[in-house]
Parts: C-alpha cells; structure tokens; sequence
C-alpha cells in the first residue's frame, strides 16, 4: 500500500508531499480543483505511459515517487528479488517525466523498465473510474475469478499439468502423421546416431577435460624450470657437496667439526628437498600422447556440440530424438499405433480431472452469486440478478468450461453480460460490489475509486460509503468523490484547491483535520457553511462513524 506521495511540478501542482495511512481515504473539493491529476500522478507510478504534457509549463522535468509498504505483497517481493533488489517491505517508486518527452522509472533509485515497475505493482494498485473496463469487465478473466473464488489450487494444478501432457503426445503424433521421409533421410539420421554413439559421451565429461588441460598447461612451464633445477643439483652439486662432506669429517679440531656439521645438515636438508622436488615431478608428469589425447578428445566433443547443441546434454537429446525419428520411418504403423494409445491414455487422465474442475465450479459458482447479491443489497441494487453462466469449451490448460458473468439489473430482465449493462450510475455500484469480494481474493493492496457516485445521491451515496469503508477493512481504499455522505465514511480527509494568481493556477492537497473537514462536508453537502449545515455536517460525519 502507498505510505508516501511525492510530487513536484506535475500539471498544476507545485509541490505536495502526502503521508497516507491504513483505512479509508477520501479526496474533496470543488469541480475543476484538479482531483483527477492525483490519480494520474499514482497511475504514472503503476507504469501507465508517460506525456510531456504533464511537465508543468517552464520546469524541466515532473517528479512523481510513492513509497509504497510491500511487505504483504508476496507477488511483489518475489519479482523485486529476482531482479536483484534486496527488500522486504518499503520500497521507494520514481517516475521522472521530462519536457522534451522522455521518462525515465526507477525502484529504490535504480533505473528500471516499465514491465518491471508494471510488474512489481501488478497486485498493489487497482484505480477504478465510473466506466471501468478493466478486468471485471473482461469475460475473459472470469474463469480465473471464479477459480480464486473456489480456492482448489492443487486441483487446477492437476488439471493444467494432465493438459500439456495430453498436448505433448497429441502434438507428436500429428507431427509423424504431417511427415514424411525417404530412404535418404533414414540412411543420414542413422549416420547421426551411430556418430554420437560412438563417440561414448559422459556428462560433465568435457569440463574435466577442459580442467585437466588446464592444469597441464599451467604446470608445463614450471615443470621445465623444475627439470633444470634438478639436472643441476644431480649433475654439479650432489657430488661436490658429498666430496666437501667428507673432507670435513676427516678434520678432529674443534673449528673442522663445527663446520662439518653444518655441511652435514646443509648436504641432507638439500638432499631431502631435492627429492621432495623429484616426487611432486614424477607424480605431476603428463606424457605428450597423454596431452594429445586429451585434445583429441575435446576437439571431438567440441565438433558434435557444433553440429548437435550446445552441451553434452543437449547432444545425448538430440540422439534420442533422432531414434524416435528412425523408430517411425522403420515401424511407422507400430509407431502410430503406440501414439494413439499414448494419446488417448493421456486425455483419458486429463478429462477425468477436467470434469472433476467442472464439476466443482457448476456446484459451488452458485456461493458467488448469492455473495455478490448479498453486496449488491447492501449497495441498495434489491433487485440485481448475478449469475455465472457456466458453458463448454474446446479443452485447454484450465479445463472444459467456458465462464462469463452475467447481470440482470430489474426483475424479469434477462441476465446480461457485464459489460452489456447500460446505466452508469447502476455499473459503479455493481463494480464496487463486485470489488469487495475480488479485490479480497487477488490480494490487492490499494483501490483508488475516482469519481464512481457521479449520478447518485441520498441513501445509495450512504451505501458506498459505507461499502467502500467495508472494503478498506482488508485494504487500503482511496476516493475521489464530490459526495458528502461518501466523504463522511472516510478515516482520513483530503483537500485538493486550486488558486489563481495574476499568472498561474496552481492545485494545492492537504490532509485536514477534524475541524476543517466538517466545513468541507458542510460546504459540499448544502453549498455554504452556516451554523445549521455545519450541524448538519458534524451530525452526518457522527452518524457514519457510529
């Protein structure tokens, strides 16, 4: 969820800098004010593109950065950490939009892609306007709402993987029924094969070589270093030093017998270390065919990578491959036989839990319509109809059932798609329904609802009001709105103003207290401020409280 916002030379605004809490917060003022550039400011940070236009006239560049709290977006975390990024919770989003045109994104100060950013905020950030066409509204996603509603991941699962299973071997046996090959293609597959085979590949093989070579070459020049060292002491300095030795030891007084000791001790310490030397030589020692053969390997391996991929393992696949290839030229009938059989094993899996999936959704898609017509009263839609429609479909990774969510709006009306209904007014409060129950189940962070009761007053603007501050029990909810009643419901109260100078307009935003909010509430509820709208104001804000 957001913590921060950070803004400076956006459209009309100066400066602000806005600390957000948990809860539920509303934005106010009057038409024109420039409530909608704050929501253009946090789309810029969800990876919307980027205009020059935002550039606020005579300033170099715009800057919008959100510090946002991550630490219950484990989607978040999980693609920050694969990026490289080292958090686990407050991360800090910055978009830098220049006049000339350009931008450029960053997280945590570190330039990034838009993917990446889009990526990171894909569950925390969910702006919803009065003709949203955004993923509620797509039959396509409806089957994956569904899903997140049934909460059976282990049987989805199940289902994806007996799928693609069922498609590999399905995908094979059309791929040798499409082909066809002569006694050519047989004659050189066979050459193939029996040329890797023969060459008796290991994996891992060729980086021991390419080690083993390695440590040759780099003990190749030390080892003729070390030869001459020992054809010198062998050739001059181990017979002078034993003579030298033996002369000493025939002097008696005292002066010969210390320095014979010395050579003594000198003519063994050498002697030891020279043959300590002659040890790590011999056991060090690589012939030359040894080298060579070592090299022949490596250029054979080096020749089958060339003309069959890129690593030993990706040789030894491609030889079984061409097998398989061999196996159905030679036993082609045999070889299509065995398909089918493999074939029809594996859609057999693949269908009986496919029905089991379809089984569950047809029983238990009816505890979704009776949640969201539970929502639907409560946002005063008494006689809203929500059904999932439930369809067969061409078999695919996520089953056999075709999805979509219908609406019927009036008694007696036929349920119609989502996107089919006309009133708008009606939309917004079906979408605020409908996002209580799926923003809880796509774990969304921040809902941002802008301008949604444009069209309602009265008792159903009291109602989302207080659906709005339902659905800010599980996360954090943002409104724009021009509508006391839905003000009131608000933990935390926003003044967005514009002010006019000789020369500028410029939009300010603050966070009010208690006392100024009630005279916001008093001046959009009755268009004044007098004693009795500001009773009416603070008996409102009580009444939403309680």
């Amino acid at each position: 969820m957001i913590r921060n916002l950070y803004i400076r030379n956006f459209v009309l605004i100066d400066e602000v800098n806005l600390e957000f809490n948990d809860g539920f917060s509303s934005f106010t003022g009057e038409t024109g004010a420039g409530k909608s550039i704050m929501i253009d400011a946090i789309s810029l940070l969800a990876a919307e593109r980027a205009s020059a236009s935002f550039v606020m006239k005579g300033k170099e560049k715009a800057i919008i950065e959100g510090t946002f709290d991550l630490s219950s977006d484990s989607h978040a975390l999980s693609v920050l950490n694969e990026a490289g990024f080292e958090t686990e919770g407050e991360t800090v989003i910055t978009r830098e939009i220049f006049a000339g045109g350009k931008s450029t994104a960053r997280i945590d100060h570190r330039t990034v892609s838009l993917s990446l950013m889009r990526d990171v905020l894909k569950y925390e950030i969910d702006i919803h306007g009065q003709r949203d066409n955004a993923y509620l509204l797509q039959t396509a996603n409806h089957e994956q709402l569904l899903d997140e509603f049934l909460n059976d991941h282990e049987l989805l699962d199940e289902v994806k993987s007996t799928y693609r299973e069922y498609d590999r071997l399905r995908k094979e046996r059309d791929q040798a029924l499409e082909e066809t090959y002569n006694e050519n293609d047989l004659e050189f597959l066979t050459y193939q094969i029996e040329e890797i085979r023969n060459a008796e590949l290991k994996e891992g093989e060729d980086e021991e070589l390419s080690e083993k070579e390695k440590q040759y070459r780099s003990l190749q020049a030390s080892m003729q270093k070390l030869n001459s060292a020992i054809a010198v002491y062998d050739e001059q300095v181990s017979g002078s030093l034993y003579e030298l030795r033996s002369i000493l030891s025939a002097l008696k007084d005292e002066n010969g017998q210390s320095a014979y000791e010395t050579v003594n001790d000198a003519y063994y310490a050498v002697s030891d270390a020279m043959e300590q030397l002659k040890d790590y030589r011999d056991s060090n020692d690589m012939s030359e065919e040894d080298i060579n053969a070592v090299e022949e390997r490596l250029f054979l391996i080096q020749k089958l990578k060339r003309k069959y991929g890129r690593t030993i393992n990706d040789i030894l696949e491609k030889c079984d491959e061409m097998e398989s290839q061999v196996e159905m030229i030679t036993h082609r009938t045999e070889y299509l036989e065995k398909k089918n059989r493999e074939v029809d094993k594996a859609y057999a899996k693949y269908s009986k839990k496919a029905a089991e999936l379809s089984n569950v959704r047809h029983k238990r898609c009816h505890e979704l319509d009776e949640l969201i017509a539970r929502n639907l009263k409560d946002l005063m839609l008494d006689h809203a109809a929500f059904v999932t429609q439930i369809t067969d479909k061409d078999p695919s990774a996520t089953g056999v059932d075709r999805v979509e969510f219908l609406i019927s709006m009036n008694k007696g009306e036929e349920p119609k798609p989502l996107s089919s209904t006309a009133s708008g007014g009606e939309l917004s409060r079906l979408m605020l329904g409908l996002k209580e129950i799926f923003t809880r189940l796509q774990g969304i962070q921040t809902v941002i609802f802008d301008e949604i009761d444009t069209g309602v007053s009265g008792p159903v603007a009291t109602a989302i009001g207080r659906k709005m501050k339902s659905l800010s029990s599980s996360c954090q909810v943002f409104a724009v709105t021009h509508l006391a009643q839905v003000a009131a419901c608000a933990d935390s109260h926003y003044l967005v103003a514009k002010a006019d100078d000789e020369t500028h307009t410029r939009t300010s935003v603050h966070e009010m207290d208690e006392e100024e909010f009630v005279s916001q509430l008093a001046l959009i509820a009755s268009g004044e401020i007098t004693g009795s709208s500001l009773a009416a104001a603070r008996e409102l804000l009580e009444r939403n409280r309680s």
